[in-house]
């Protein structure tokens, strides 16, 4: 669900952006061995996914004028 959220074709891209330092990691991990999952933070998924783009506009430029 956290690839989706943030926009990924899947899981491996991913970890993949994790690994890059592109993609927020993982605050922790849920169960235990093969069952081990990791958990997300829903406010640090949010800031990412807020933060994507940011730096594109010059400042003062807004997506009227681009239109």
């Amino acid at each position: 669900m956290a690839a989706a959220y943030l926009d990924f074709g899947d899981t491996s891209e991913l970890m993949r952006a994790i690994s890059r330092g592109d993609a927020p990691p993982p605050i922790g991990f849920r169960g235990t061995g093969r069952l081990r999952q990791p958990v997300w933070s829903k406010a640090t998924m949010d800031h990412f996914a807020a933060s994507i783009g940011k730096g594109d506009l010059k400042q003062g430029e807004d997506l009227l004028c681009l239109v």
